[in-house]
């Protein structure tokens, strides 16, 4: 056996035999240790394990909680779609009311008939222009002061 690396030259080093040692005139048989100490590496295996395994847990989590996230997303995108299905059919009943013809039909549904005549209030300075009549040719209708607030009928 050499051992040139350790001493940086080539020495031939003899073992003993097993018959060559003797303890207490018997002879004894002699065997090769491991110079490196035999320690138990658990607690570092351990903790490699207990990282890993936090690692695998974290991932989980994160990945329940991204498909909850989607699975959420998806609901409120359809109830999005379902509410802007409604408004959009609101506001076409809401601008179909408030047509000219529509207004026409109702008011003469009420026994209305327009008006020939009109009286205006400006706000601003509260002043009345022109003369409200009946449509029947009746007596006019005038409105009181602005500040009172209460129409007079003149019958």
């Amino acid at each position: 056996m050499t051992i040139a690396p350790r001493l940086g030259r080539a020495v031939t080093a003899r073992l003993p035999r097993p018959t060559d040692i003797r303890i207490g005139g018997s002879a004894t048989r002699t065997r090769v240790v491991d110079a490196a100490p035999a320690v138990a590496h658990t607690g570092f295996r351990l903790l490699c394990l207990a990282i890993v395994l936090a690692a695998c847990a974290a991932v989980l989590l994160l990945n329940t909680q991204r498909a909850e996230g989607s699975y959420t997303l998806s609901r409120l995108a359809a109830e999005q779609t379902t509410l802007h299905d409604t408004r959009v059919t609101l506001e076409a009943q809401l601008s179909d009311l408030r047509s000219s013809e529509t207004l026409a039909d109702n008011a003469r549904k009420l026994h209305m008939v327009p008006s020939t005549s009109t009286a205006t209030l400006r706000l601003s300075d509260g002043s009345i222009t022109g003369v409200a009549s009946k449509v029947d040719g009746g007596t006019a209708i005038t409105v009181d002061l602005p500040a009172t607030g209460v129409a007079v009928d003149d019958d």
